[in-house]
């Protein structure tokens, strides 16, 4: 019985700036981009760290802000974005986490203010806004509810003051106002309101 091998081409690569600063690093198989890439700032700190596998993403590819801050993690499969992904403003503080699905936004986002709080929460369908959605001010008062269907407002939506109260309540069909309108008069009861 004869065994064969086959020899893999293995070489690091680097890549400049024209000022002769480090680019980027990482290793290639046959030509062809695998395992860790390192990308640095033409300062020299690093702007992202990379996996691939065949040429494309493939695992967790990390992201800092030219402080050396990170900024994002995400996961790739075969180039394609997929799973948890999660966001961070320069601060540190967490901006937005979710699911990716085919590079598109699925399933349950957050999204928050760069002081912590809550933004907003809802889901996604295909990259576009498809269910229950929650919207908070600074305070995290809530201000806005509602659902989307592909994209657009439909069925109830409720819109709150500052303070918390009942503002105004209607309906959408598909992303257009329908229906009677509702507003909040002084006493908190609702009336008609001509939109």
């Amino acid at each position: 019985m004869m065994l064969y091998s086959v020899a893999v081409a293995q070489e690091r690569q680097v890549i400049h700036y024209e000022d002769g600063s480090i680019k980027a690093k990482g290793k290639l198989e046959n030509g062809i981009k695998s395992g860790v890439w390192n990308y640095y700032y033409p300062s020299g700190i690093l702007s992202s760290q990379e996996n691939y596998r065949n040429d494309q993403l493939d695992g967790i590819a990390k992201y800092f802000d030219d402080h050396g801050n990170l900024i994002a993690s995400e996961h790739w499969a075969n180039g394609i974005q997929e799973d948890s992904s999660i966001y961070y403003y320069a601060n540190g503080q967490l901006e937005k986490r979710g699911v990716f699905k085919n590079s598109l936004y699925e399933g349950k986002w957050f999204f928050y203010f760069n002081n912590g709080n809550l933004k907003r929460i809802g889901f996604y369908a295909n990259g576009l806004p498809d269910g229950a959605w929650k919207f908070y001010n600074e305070q995290q008062i809530l201000i806005q509810e509602g659902a989307f269907e592909y994209g657009l407002e439909h069925g109830e939506w409720k819109y709150y003051k500052k303070n918390g109260e009942l503002e105004f309540v209607g309906n959408y069909h598909h992303g257009e106002k329908i229906g009677i309108w509702f507003r909040s008069n002084k006493k908190g009861k609702l009336k008609p309101f001509k939109y």
